[in-house]
């Protein structure tokens, strides 16, 4: 089986040009959190919405190894590249043609590895936040992150072996997709929450649901959903979450608003309600 590694992706390619598939020769890949047994495995270069700052939701890293043995901890990655118009580099030299001018520059760690929010110790790959015009140049990049050391697990969970490189295809790929706003919410049990929000006008966002979730019994032990919106009104933004169906128990619950890759509004809680609203909150934009 594989093992999960998440990763709120946002990475892409080094030295292969954008009229290829995007990361095509990594061996690592892209697993949605769903409960699956044997787990989904994501295309090469599978595009990633872009999530709230250090923090890692999306997927997990994932790759199998002969023997059933799966992969443990990723230790530590390199820079990652992107490529987009012909034009590849790290992302710490990226230089977008004007106008505008990208400024600042992105910092070479601004893709790296967190532990997954309700992940059960996983880790994922997430953003640091963004600052100047950084969020004009981030939808539809291809990224790849190289992993450079990484442990290999038994089936009973001990290390096999620990893997040190710096070949090339020792990477996972993704193409960002990225929105102005976006609300989020994560929880830790099978239980299923709704998220709704109303932008300045009265109009509601584009619902993303992550997850296989509500399931109760089989489903996997945590969820999210998202709502995104591609323009940012000024104005209130009114958020709504209903505990939509309790399986028995307390779940614990984290909602983030993200505007233009800044975490700007963040509320955890704790609810063992059905059917009720257990949020009701707002933030400017």
């Amino acid at each position: 089986m594989f093992k999960l590694f998440v990763v709120v992706f946002l990475f892409a390619t080094a030295t292969w040009t954008v009229n290829a598939q995007c990361g095509r020769k990594c061996r690592f890949r892209i697993c949605p959190l769903n409960g699956s047994d044997p787990p989904d495995v994501r295309p090469k270069g599978a595009r990633i919405r872009l999530r709230g700052p250090d923090t890692s939701r999306t997927g997990y890293i994932c790759r199998s190894f002969p023997n059933n043995r799966t992969l443990g901890t990723v230790e530590r990655t390199g820079t990652a590249t992107v490529s987009k118009d012909g034009i590849t580099s790290r992302i710490d030299q990226y230089r977008p043609p004007p106008p505008p001018t990208l400024s600042p520059m992105f910092p070479k760690n601004y893709f790296r590895l967190y532990n997954i929010l309700y992940g059960g110790g996983l880790q994922g790959i997430g953003r640091r936040a963004s600052s100047g015009n950084q969020e004009d140049f981030l939808d539809d990049l291809c990224v790849t992150l190289p992993i450079r050391r990484y442990n290999i697990e038994n089936t009973d969970g001990s290390v096999f072996r620990t893997i040190s490189t710096n070949n090339e295809r020792d990477c996972v790929s993704f193409r960002t997709i990225n929105q102005a706003i976006l609300v989020e919410v994560a929880w830790d049990s099978a239980d299923d929450f709704d998220l709704s929000v109303q932008d300045p006008d009265g109009g509601g966002g584009r619902l993303i649901k992550d997850n296989n979730i509500g399931r109760c019994q089989g489903g996997p032990p945590q969820g999210k959903e998202a709502v995104v919106f591609d323009t940012a009104k000024p104005g209130t933004y009114e958020i709504t979450l209903r505990h939509f169906n309790n399986c028995g128990g307390r779940t614990r619950f984290t909602v983030n608003a993200i505007v233009n890759g800044v975490r700007v509004f963040q509320r955890r809680g704790r609810s063992s309600v059905d059917g009720k609203i257990v949020l009701e909150a707002s933030f400017e934009v």
